[in-house]
């Protein structure tokens, strides 16, 4: 399946680096280890390529996947649990947002070229 992802590295609900949540009652595997582990099974070949969406967004790909399955992980330095490009939460509950990226712009063109192979 084909995977887009975003996380903050100061998500507090969904920690970046994996662990205990105060809004879930089992531990968060670490989001890049989670993104190796799609990557690994949509069978993707060779090194991940990371590189700068913006300053403070990176952007990991992993390519050569079997079914044109890549996996793409967005991770915003500082961020908190919020939709990149959308309307601000209150700050004290989701953290920072922020608008250098459009997630749901992202969104669309990946998946518009990644479509899920009918069965």
């Amino acid at each position: 399946m084909p995977t887009v992802a975003f996380h903050g590295t100061a998500d507090k609900a969904a920690p970046y680096n994996g662990g205990r949540s105060p809004v879930a009652p089992r531990i968060f595997p670490s989001v890049p280890d989670w993104a190796a582990r799609v990557a690994k099974k949509n069978q993707c070949t060779g090194a991940p390529t990371s590189t700068l969406a913006t300053p403070d967004v990176r952007r990991l790909a992993y390519t050569n996947c079997a079914a044109n399955a890549e996996v793409v992980l967005y991770t915003i330095e500082d961020g908190g649990h919020t939709w990149p490009g959308g309307e601000p939460l209150p700050k004290w509950i989701a953290g920072s947002a922020t608008h250098e990226i459009s997630a749901s712009a992202i969104m669309w063109d990946f998946y518009t070229q990644h479509p899920r192979a009918p069965k």
